[in-house]
């Protein structure tokens, strides 16, 4: 590939900081000016600096890349580095932990090439002629009720400990697993033992060799959190541009992404908007999810963890991203209450892919019957928590009957949760899930102990 360095001007000029407060900086210049993203580094100190706006003639304000605890203080020089900020990128990232630039986290040699982050891919996005075609995932919930395309989003809502991360960990593996493409995982804004974590467990599982990391954690400043998430995505272009494979694309948490942006906003001292969110909330998040694309080399699929504060499905930043998305799953508390993982809600989730003329008509036709019993087992639940089922008529006895059996069957044994359920995880095919759903909904199973079908893959794991 090219080198891309990413250069503004040929001539460095230094500047002095005029102020520092709460991970902004003014830097005075009194001429050549730098634009924005252009990286600022101490002369004298060991600092990072991103020009992110001009405020006069003379002056740009700048959000440190770097701890705070660096004791920058006023009448400190900076140098003007004339280069946007880079990530260091080649084909041997995956199997790889990466800070923002691309520097190894993992305490392994890494040598690359400099990638500006704010520049695109420089190949036309890809017009599927017959349209992209369905990715399984091996994940009987999700193939049969939120299936998703090749090039799609995926966003998984939730609020804390109800099995985001978990999932995606799943997704990763099972990806790898079928050799359908590499995986780039952004870790934006998560706690710094929940991505050793997931390193461990794909290292374990024999899946990190076709994955590259990607970290800004929690302790990061601002600036870091705001910009991890470019940087993935600019290594999730490379690795589809030289690899010519499909690319699947995590991100968690990409509502700490804007997080991170409001916070930018506020030590800016911009005006907010709703409950605190910077008015640019939409376009920050344009930014990102429009570099999640196709093109004529392969396509990048996304599946995004979206932490929702105090299960509030209709805070500004989720509503933000829900605009984005092709599919939703909408992870439950009540439901992982119950034993029922992957704790999704059926009702609340849906898929633009979930129609006959990209699924097929008799995987259509199953899932609206799902939905169906579902719909009505949710109207019957109220009755049945009061009086029991035995006092519902004998049509609703079936309907909350197949339900029960249905959502134990939509369970299934996870590889990335094998350490602490003992159980062995299972990949299942779309045949077998549309195969055991039918005939749980015909009624072959309504004398079959709920227990058996809980926790199982296909129905041939059923224990005699």
């Amino acid at each position: 590939m090219e080198k891309r360095e990413g250069k503004i001007k040929d001539n460095n000029s230094l500047g002095v900081v005029v102020s520092a407060r709460g991970g902004v900086a003014q830097v005075f210049f009194e001429d050549n000016l730098p634009s924005a993203h252009v990286l600022l580094k101490g002369k004298d100190k060991d600092f990072l600096l991103e020009v992110v706006e001009q405020e006069d003639s003379k002056i740009v304000r700048a959000i440190f890349l770097s701890s705070l605890e660096k004791n920058v203080a006023r009448g400190d020089k900076v140098v003007n580095t004339n280069e946007q900020i880079s990530v260091s990128l080649s084909e041997k990232i995956l199997s790889r932990m990466f800070d923002v630039f691309g520097n190894p986290i993992d305490n392994l040699p890494f040598s690359g090439v400099k990638f500006p982050i704010f520049e695109k891919s420089e190949e036309k996005p890809h017009i599927f002629s017959s349209g992209p075609k369905i990715l399984e995932t091996g994940i009987k919930i999700i193939d049969v009720l939120t299936p998703f395309r090749f090039g799609d989003k995926i966003g998984l809502f939730g609020g804390a400990g109800v099995g985001k991360t978990v999932l995606i960990a799943e997704l990763i593996h099972n990806i790898s697993l079928k050799n359908l493409g590499y995986s780039v995982f952004a870790g934006i804004g998560e706690r710094i033992r929940e991505g050793n974590d997931l390193y461990r467990t794909l290292k374990s599982l024999g899946v990190l060799q076709n994955t590259a990391l990607y970290f800004g954690e929690m302790d990061k400043p601002p600036g870091i959190r705001a910009r991890i998430g470019l940087s993935a995505v600019r290594a999730a272009e490379f690795l589809r541009d030289t690899k010519k494979k499909n690319i699947l694309f995590f991100i968690d948490n990409i509502f700490r992404y804007a997080m991170a942006g409001m916070e930018i906003g506020a030590i800016l001292g911009k005006v907010p908007s709703e409950l605190g969110y910077q008015a640019t909330l939409e376009s920050d998040l344009a930014e990102l999810e429009e570099r999640i694309s196709a093109n004529s080399n392969g396509s990048i699929t996304s599946v995004q963890a979206v932490y929702v504060p105090a299960d509030d499905l209709t805070d500004p930043a989720v509503t933000a991203i829900f605009s984005h998305l092709d599919a939703s799953l909408v992870l439950s508390r009540q439901v992982a209450q119950k034993g029922i993982y992957p704790a999704v809600d059926i009702l609340r989730s849906h898929s633009v892919s979930l129609d006959k003329d990209i699924i097929g008509q008799r995987h259509y036709e199953i899932a609206a019957r799902i939905r169906k019993t579902f719909q009505k087992y949710q109207e019957l639940s109220h009755i049945i928590s009061i009086l029991g089922v035995d006092e519902l008529s004998r049509a609703d006895r079936i309907v909350a009957k197949r339900a029960e059996r249905l959502q134990r069957f939509l369970t299934q044994p996870l590889f990335v949760a094998q350490a602490f359920s003992n159980k062995e995880g299972v990949y299942v095919t779309l045949d077998e899930a549309l195969d055991g759903c039918e005939r749980i909904l015909n009624g072959e199973f309504d004398d079959i102990d709920l227990e058996s079908l809980y926790m199982i893959g296909s129905l041939k794991d059923i224990k005699k």
